[in-house]
């Protein structure tokens, strides 16, 4: 089971400070574009550091309620050139500043796989649709998924979503919320499923059954997640 790890980028020095772990311990990384609307390093650039100076096997978004259909087709280019493991593409939530664009996360991902081959693209699916309508988004034929409102309430139908999603070559790749002290009221103010703790090892030993790999999410507590997952989930 693949561990990635997503990475807020916010400063060269917070990368800096966790990639040589993460190198260390053979995880990968997912950088979101600007995570809920707020201004950050750009995801591409810093996918292609953590490619070039670490060796990181690298996942990128890239929210296309910030920008046209021809820059996220250069970040799906950039992350051709310099081997990125995947490209997701998500509408996001609104900007902090500038305005909103209307975007369609499904139809950016046709028209891209249709002139870009040699990477791979992911879409955003939700564990608070219906699976129907997740199934939906499966047969837009992205490579893999990144799912969201995962939690120990929905683990039968992870399970199902993941089989239907393997049935059809789609990789699956559930975000783990880890409420570890600091991330925990986050979790809670922005009504997100988690888990605790002590609930690790056994979500870990059960996904892997059926699931990729994971997306370890604890963004203000990085450094204790990792080694929190480092220690239970192997």
């Amino acid at each position: 089971m693949e561990v990635i790890v997503e990475l807020p980028s916010f400063s060269r020095k917070g990368v800096d400070k966790l990639a040589p772990r993460l190198k260390d311990l053979g995880f990968s990384v997912f950088v979101p574009e600007n995570p809920a609307g707020i201004p950050a390093l750009l995801a591409a650039s810093v996918g292609v550091y953590l490619r070039t100076k670490f060796e990181l096997g690298v996942y990128v978004s890239t929210r296309l309620v910030d920008v046209n259909l021809l820059h996220a087709y250069s970040t799906v280019l950039t992350a051709k050139e310099f081997g990125f493991r995947g490209v997701t593409l998500l509408r996001g939530d609104k900007p902090v500043f500038g305005e909103t664009l209307e975007a369609d996360s499904e139809e950016a991902l046709t028209f891209i796989k249709e002139r870009v081959k040699g990477v791979d693209l992911g879409l955003i699916v939700s564990m608070r649709f219906s699976t129907d309508n997740i199934q939906a988004r499966l047969l837009k034929n992205p490579d893999y998924v990144m799912v969201i409102h995962f939690g120990l309430g929905n683990m039968d139908k992870m399970a199902e979503v993941s089989k239907v999603a393997r049935e059809r070559g789609v990789r699956v790749y559930p975000f783990v919320l880890l409420a570890l002290e600091k991330s925990r009221g986050l979790f809670e103010q922005l009504g997100q499923p988690f888990i605790d703790p002590d609930q690790l090892r056994g979500v870990c030993e059960s996904l892997k059954k059926v699931v990729d790999g994971v997306v370890v999410s604890s963004p203000l507590d990085l450094d204790t997640a990792v080694e929190r997952v480092a220690r239970l989930c192997f």
